[in-house]
């Protein structure tokens, strides 16, 4: 189960990486377009700051997707950074879900939530090699009697 959670959310990354990078190209060139200023910040300075803050976004993006690629195809358990890099990335994507529904609607939260979903989902799915814990089976006698205190 898990590869097939770490391939799906491997998809949904990836795609959400593309849609980063072509919102920071529109929104770049709109400030530059536009010649839109923040408290005089000059225009080309916008523009970079669009394109640097989501470029960066689709580059965490892609090396999230990386090592979920790692976990679907050796079907292993995230090691202790990964698990780390999964916990950012699931974080980043409830901020950015919390943030588009309101800004947006819900057609476009439920792709992040979907994709928080399996990130989640990858962190508690066990490894088939998990030990469980043992299960004591109860004496054919019923309970057995505390002992004693010692007089």
């Amino acid at each position: 189960m898990r590869r097939w959670t770490a391939v799906a959310a491997l998809v949904l990354l990836v795609l959400e990486a593309g849609v980063s990078a072509v919102v920071a190209l529109v929104v770049g060139k709109a400030a530059d377009y536009q010649h839109m200023s923040l408290a005089g910040v000059p225009t080309s300075a916008m523009a970079a700051s669009a394109y640097v803050g989501f470029g960066l976004i689709a580059l965490f993006l892609l090396l999230v997707a990386a090592l979920l690629l790692r976990v679907a195809v050796r079907d292993v358990v995230p090691t202790k950074v990964e698990r780390i890099v999964l916990i950012l990335a699931a974080v980043l994507h409830g901020l950015l879900a919390a943030v588009l529904l309101a800004l947006s609607g819900v057609w476009v939260f439920v792709p992040l939530a979907v994709t928080l979903t399996l990130l989640v989902l990858i962190l508690f799915i066990p490894s088939d090699g998990t030990q469980q814990p043992p299960v004591r089976e109860p004496s054919p006698g019923g309970p057995a009697a505390p002992a004693a205190p010692a007089a």
